[in-house]
C-alpha cells in the first residue's frame, strides 16, 4: 500500500476550501454565468466548515473528508493542466448529503480530476515540465505517453465490467497513438467496509490511548494525547495496512488474482478515502487518510514488473 500521512488543521483547510471556490467561480462565470457557486452544495460545505464546533464526530469526519478531497483540486489551478471546464462544473453538482456523499455521481468526474493532480504532484519534482491533459477522450494523458483510464466504483457487481471497459479504452488509445501503455484507475471508497474499518480503527485507538496513559500516569508525557495518537507514525501504519487489506479484498473477491489484462495496460492501481474522528477525553479531531494499493499485469516480466512498482511507489502523494 502506498500513503503519504498528511496533516491538515482545521483553519488550513477552511482557507484551501475558500481559495477553491474563488478558482471555480471564475470557471463558472465562464460557461454558467448566472451560477451562484455559494447557491450549490459547495456553499453549504462551506458554511458547515464555517460552524463545525455544532457538528457531531460522525459529521465533523465526513465534512472535513469532503472537503479536503475538494481542496486537491487546486492544483489543476496552480499548475499547467489542461482540463475541460464543462467536465469540471459538473463536481459541484449533486446535494451535500454527507451520508451519501461516497455514491454521488460528481464522483465519476471528480476521480478523473484527482488522478490527473496525484500523476502531477508525483512526477513534476522529477520533471517540472510534465504535462497533464484531462481535456481528451482519454480521462487523463501525461507527457502523451501515458492514459489512465479511471473508473469509480458505485457497486461491487460493476467492478469487473468496469475493469474490462478501461483496458480495452486503454488499448484503444495505443492503437491511435495518443499513448504508449497505461493504468487502469478504481476508486473503491464506496464499495470497501466503512463500519469494518471504523470498528478497527477504533479499537486501534483505544490501545494506543491506554499507553499514552500509562506514559502520562509516569510523567513521561504532558503534550495533548489526541494529537499525540494521530501523529503517530505507528498508529497512522497499523491503520493504513488494514484498509489496505480491505480495499483489496473487495477488489480480489470480484476480480481474482490472475485478471487477463492485455499487453498495454501495465497495471490497475485502486484507492479508497476514508474519514474518522476520534474522541478523547471530550476533546474530538478528524483524520481523513487516502491508500492507494495496485494489481500488476501478471505478464509483466522480472525487471518490467520491478519498474512499475517503483513507478507506483512514487505516487503516493498524500490527500
Amino acid at each position: 500500500m502506498s500513503e503519504v500521512q498528511t496533516s491538515h488543521t482545521l483553519e488550513s483547510i477552511q482557507f484551501e476550501f475558500d481559495c477553491l471556490i474563488e478558482n471555480l467561480s471564475r470557471v463558472l462565470k465562464e460557461i454558467k454565468p448566472r451560477t451562484n457557486i455559494l447557491n450549490t452544495k459547495l456553499g453549504a460545505i462551506k458554511k458547515d466548515l464555517a460552524n463545525l464546533d455544532g457538528l457531531d464526530g460522525e459529521s465533523l469526519a465526513k465534512i472535513t473528508e469532503i472537503a479536503i478531497k475538494y481542496n486537491a483540486i487546486n492544483n489543476i489551478f496552480l499548475h499547467k493542466v489542461d482540463y475541460n471546464k464543462h467536465d469540471l462544473a459538473k463536481i459541484i453538482e449533486g446535494k451535500s448529503n454527507y451520508a451519501q456523499d461516497s455514491d454521488e455521481s460528481y464522483n465519476d468526474h471528480f476521480f478523473e480530476l484527482s488522478m490527473g493532480v496525484r500523476f502531477l504532484l508525483a512526477l513534476k519534482e522529477k520533471n517540472p515540465n510534465t504535462k497533464i491533459s484531462l481535456d481528451g477522450v482519454c480521462d487523463v494523458i501525461v507527457n502523451d505517453t501515458i492514459a489512465i483510464e479511471c473508473k469509480y466504483i458505485h457497486s461491487p457487481s460493476g467492478l469487473v465490467k468496469n475493469v474490462r471497459k478501461a483496458k480495452k479504452q486503454i488499448e484503444e488509445r495505443v492503437s491511435k497513438s495518443q499513448a504508449k501503455f497505461g493504468f487502469i484507475a478504481l476508486d473503491l471508497s464506496h464499495i470497501c467496509p466503512r463500519e469494518n474499518i471504523k470498528e478497527f480503527a477504533n479499537y486501534t485507538f483505544g490501545k494506543f490511548a491506554a499507553n499514552y496513559e500509562t506514559l502520562e500516569s509516569k510523567g513521561r508525557i504532558k503534550d495533548d494525547i489526541l494529537k499525540e495518537i494521530l501523529n503517530n507514525n505507528y498508529f497512522y501504519k497499523i491503520l493504513s495496512s488494514y484498509i489496505s487489506a480491505e480495499i483489496e479484498t473487495s477488489l480480489y473477491s470480484e476480480l481474482g488474482f490472475s485478471y487477463d489484462l492485455g499487453q498495454k495496460a501495465l497495471a490497475i492501481i485502486f484507492q479508497s478515502i476514508n474519514s474518522f474522528a476520534f474522541e478523547y477525553k471530550g476533546k474530538v479531531l478528524p483524520l481523513t487518510t487516502r491508500g492507494m494499493t495496485y494489481f500488476l499485469n501478471p505478464a509483466l516480466k522480472n525487471k518490467s514488473a520491478l519498474d512499475v512498482k517503483k513507478f507506483i511507489h512514487g505516487l503516493a502523494v498524500g490527500v
